[in-house]
This record gives C-alpha cells, sequence and structure tokens, in this order.
C-alpha cells in the first residue's frame, strides 16, 4: 500500500508539473475505509496544489453533491471482491460525469485493470506506489490524460483486442465513425504503427496521420490508448449492470500485497 513511511515524505513532483501546474488548487476525493483514505487526504491536503477531502462508500453520494470533486481517488485495497472497485467507478461517473476517477489496486490482475478501464476509470495505480507518484497521477489525469504502466497497458490490449465492438456508436445507437475510421481503430487496437496500417489498409502514412486525427476529434480523445479505452468502454455497456452503492462498502482488511513496478503517465503522440 501507498505506505506511512512514503507518506511521510516530502517528494518533488516532476519537471513538467512544475513547468505547467495547476492554475487552481485540484479538489480530490478520497474513496475508502477508516484511517487510510484519512492519511493519504491529509497528506495531499500538505501539498498547495491540492484540496482534499475523505469519505466513505456508504457517504459518497453525499460527498459528491456538496465537494463536487475534480478527481476522486477510491482505494479498494481492502475490500473483500476487488471487482467492487469498479462498480464503483462506474457508479461515480454517473452520479458525476465530469469527474476523473483514479483507482488504487493491489495486485496487478489483467481483468481488473481492464474492468477499471472499461468502467470509466482514467488512472490505474497501484498501492504500493509513493504518495510521489498519486499526485502525479491525479495532476495528469486531472489534465484529461490517461495514467497506467507500461506493464498495465500491455495487459489490457493483450485482453481486448478480441473484443473490440465492430462499430462505435453515440447514445442514440447512430455510428460515430466511417467504416475507414473504424478499421483504423482496430489497426490501434492491434498495436499497428502508422506505417504498418497504411500498408495493411493500402493508404499513404498521411492519410492514416489524418484519420487518426478525424478519430481523435470525433471521440473528444487525445491519444491512440484513450482511443483503444473508448472502444473498450462501449464494448462493456451492454453487459454489465450497475451494482447499488449499498453493495460497494469494503470488506476486512488485508494486508498482503506484491510489489509492482513504477507506473508512468501514457504518452499522448500520435
Amino acid at each position: 500500500m501507498i505506505t506511512n513511511a512514503h507518506l511521510s515524505s516530502a517528494p518533488t513532483l516532476d519537471r513538467d508539473f512544475h513547468r505547467d501546474p495547476p492554475t487552481h488548487r485540484i479538489r480530490v476525493l478520497v474513496v475508502g475505509m477508516g484511517i487510510y483514505a484519512q492519511l493519504l487526504a491529509r497528506q495531499l491536503r500538505q501539498d498547495g496544489a491540492f484540496d482534499a477531502v475523505d469519505t466513505d462508500c456508504e457517504e459518497v453520494t453525499g460527498a459528491l453533491s456538496k465537494y463536487q470533486p475534480h478527481v476522486a481517488v477510491i482505494d479498494t485495497g481492502s475490500a473483500q471482491d476487488p471487482r467492487k472497485g469498479s462498480d464503483l467507478v462506474r457508479q461515480l461517473r454517473l452520479l458525476l460525469p465530469q469527474m476523473e476517477v483514479v483507482l488504487l489496486l493491489g495486485p496487478d490482475r489483467p481483468q481488473l485493470i481492464l474492468d477499471a478501464f472499461r468502467a470509466g476509470a482514467n488512472g490505474i495505480l497501484s498501492r504500493r506506489e509513493s504518495l510521489d507518484s498519486l499526485k502525479k497521477c491525479v495532476c495528469c489525469v486531472h489534465r484529461g490524460q490517461v495514467w497506467a504502466s507500461s506493464d498495465q497497458l500491455r495487459m489490457v490490449l493483450e485482453t481486448l483486442r478480441s473484443a473490440l465492438p465492430t462499430q462505435l456508436v453515440d447514445f442514440s445507437g447512430r455510428p460515430l465513425l466511417c467504416k475507414r475510421e473504424q478499421e483504423v481503430v482496430r489497426a490501434i487496437a492491434e498495436g499497428m504503427t502508422n506505417r504498418e496500417i497504411a500498408y495493411h489498409l493500402k493508404l499513404s502514412t498521411h492519410t492514416v496521420k489524418n484519420y487518426i486525427l478525424k478519430i481523435f476529434d470525433k471521440l473528444g480523445v487525445s491519444s491512440r490508448v484513450e482511443v483503444v479505452l473508448y472502444a473498450v468502454s462501449q464494448t462493456s455497456q451492454s453487459r454489465r449492470q450497475v451494482a447499488p452503492l449499498d453493495d460497494l462498502a469494503p470488506g476486512p482488511h488485508h494486508s498482503g500485497r506484491e510489489p509492482v513496478r513504477s507506473a508512468q503517465p501514457l504518452p499522448c503522440a500520435i
């Protein structure tokens, strides 16, 4: 977990944060049980970039209404069923769609990571990471980016490549992309480069880049990763039902954790 030793340190954020600091304090809602959530919120408040409060699952609806956070950080480390974290992500996205969501997970398990992104999480962070990493993650998702480690992303891509929908649609069921743009989306999910997509679809690389820019604009995203995650979120909409908030309270604390590698924000390059 994000330990007391990490929390008591005075981390220095990366150069990107100092070069482009938030223009306002980021309101953060830490959702979890007991002293751990309280400690995270208190330590975030000690940094002038954050205004953080904590709440538990039973009080989260009221906290959202009262506090209107920019970012929610959900700790599922002590939950008996880690999948409830994804259910809570889904609930929060419905209650406050403009809010970004970060999910703190235990050991990396591909299906849990995939479920979290399908539910609408903007960032995934291991509970073994430092407070420094949490701050970077919160700032990253607040800027509209996605946060995950390269290993987490690789697990997601390997799991979802065969599960993408044949067509991306809006809320009315109308196609968002033309046939060629949809073919480019599937090629992106396969991990192809622009040159490989051009060869596969018999197009020029310049045309492929233009298609990708059009896809970004139509889906409201800024990276290839977010294109794939957008498609994943549509895959799950007809499969999952939202669990009641009363069923989301974590169970007894479980202390066993496995170390994972440090997370880095995903690139937004075309």
